[in-house]
């Protein structure tokens, strides 16, 4: 292919994406329900929060937004995010529910803009060949055109958001610019399914700024919680009551559910309670830092966020917009692989399959099969990875 083929294909890929998110995450062809769903939640609870109410007590979240018939009926909704999440919930609520969507969407794009920029830097630097602008044009284009990316945005969803402010801690991490990676890390852990791990993996590579930094940021976040709850006890009360109250209440939020995520879902999906496997999650990244030196570097974070969608939990189907990584480390080893690029091709196909068709075809028991399907990308990239390393190495005791 020349140069101007690719390039024109780039071209055409990312306007397909583009209009695909915007008819079915913007205007919402197909969708149920209104636009912003979720995010009319987290704006009611920036209202709370501005108002001095308790955005954790239901009663008190629909009566900050008692009056705005756009945000709809939030007699089913509960919010229970951590307190930091009150920076960019009031954020939204300072104005106009018909502004505020528009801010949560804006927050949306730019997290959109900000992934393609780091992964296309990722790309760039570890693909010197002929193929790397191709790389960039086709992961900018999963990025965008995606059905998880789409969701996420037509539900007015924080997944973005918070997979960004992740992934640019990683990204700075590695760039030695460990104030930015804090500041990043404490802004992802109004999310903190997203970026625990990765939290863990500096804490035992020692990173103590990073640390220090994002416990900061957190701290700056959650100052206007801390007033009104009368300190850091009251706060974290709040927030654990909300949880209580309303996240396990919720069927959403049951594992085995549709939407649920991960192998606790999946195992609940046949009647199989494992209540220690969030454990294994914890477990799994403290023996891929022992073992770090067998994979290559740029692979640890699709890895940590392989295995949070795995074993973790707390994630729902949107959260998938977090398997970025993989995917881009996929094409850096496959690029030139044939063989390996049609494997890889197919379980990303099965990753985005559409669940409405194993359930027009009465087939509930499939609706879990893309956990599994995160598990083979994720063994797969290890597999690479290893591989890779393992002939770095070889080649430098030739040398």
């Amino acid at each position: 292919m020349t140069e101007s083929f690719k390039r024109n294909f780039g071209l055409g890929l990312l306007a397909v994406s583009i209009l695909s998110l915007i008819c079915f995450g913007i205007v919402g062809i197909g969708r149920d329900g209104p636009f912003n769903a979720d995010g009319a939640v987290l704006y009611a609870a920036g209202r709370a929060w501005l108002k001095g109410l308790n955005a954790y007590n239901h009663d008190m979240l629909t009566q900050s937004v008692a009056g705005i018939l756009e945000t709809g009926s939030l007699e089913t909704a509960a919010f229970f995010y951590p307190p930091q999440s009150a920076a960019l919930c009031m954020l939204a609520g300072v104005f106009d529910y018909s502004v505020g969507k528009f801010i949560w969407l804006g927050l949306n794009l730019l997290s959109i803009a900000a992934i393609i920029f780091m992964t296309i830097r990722t790309v760039n630097q570890h693909q010197n060949n002929s193929e790397n602008h191709l790389g960039g044009w086709i992961m900018a284009a999963i990025i965008i055109g995606n059905p998880f990316t789409a969701h996420v945005v037509w539900m007015g969803q924080t997944s973005l958001m918070a997979f960004a402010a992740t992934m640019a801690a990683w990204f700075f991490s590695q760039r030695e610019k460990f104030v930015w990676a804090g500041i990043c890390l404490g802004i992802a852990s109004f999310k903190p399914q997203l970026c625990l791990l990765l939290g863990i993996w500096f804490l035992l590579e020692r990173n103590w700024k990073i640390l220090a930094v994002a416990f900061a940021t957190v701290t700056i976040m959650s100052a206007y919680p801390l007033v009104l709850y009368g300190g850091p006890v009251g706060m974290l009360a709040g927030w654990h009551q909300g949880i209580q109250d309303s996240y396990t209440s919720l069927p959403f939020n049951q594992p085995g559910f549709q939407d649920k995520v991960g192998m606790e879902s999946l195992f609940a999906s046949f009647g199989l309670k494992i209540p220690a496997i969030k454990i294994v999650a914890v477990i799994l990244t403290v023996l891929l830092w022992v073992f770090r030196n067998t994979i290559n570097r740029e692979d640890v974070f699709a890895v940590l966020m392989g295995i949070s969608f795995t074993f973790l939990g707390y994630t729902h189907v949107y959260d998938y917009v977090g398997l970025f990584p993989i995917l881009t480390s996929l094409w850096l080893y496959c690029s030139n692989n044939r063989n390996a690029l049609l494997s890889s091709i197919t379980l990303v196909f099965l990753l985005f399959f559409p669940r409405r068709i194993f359930l027009a075809a009465g087939l509930p028991f499939l609706i879990h099969w893309r956990t599994i399907v995160v598990l083979m990308l994720v063994v797969g990239v290890l597999a690479f990875s290893m591989k890779a390393k393992s002939s770095q190495g070889f080649q430098q005791e030739m040398a």
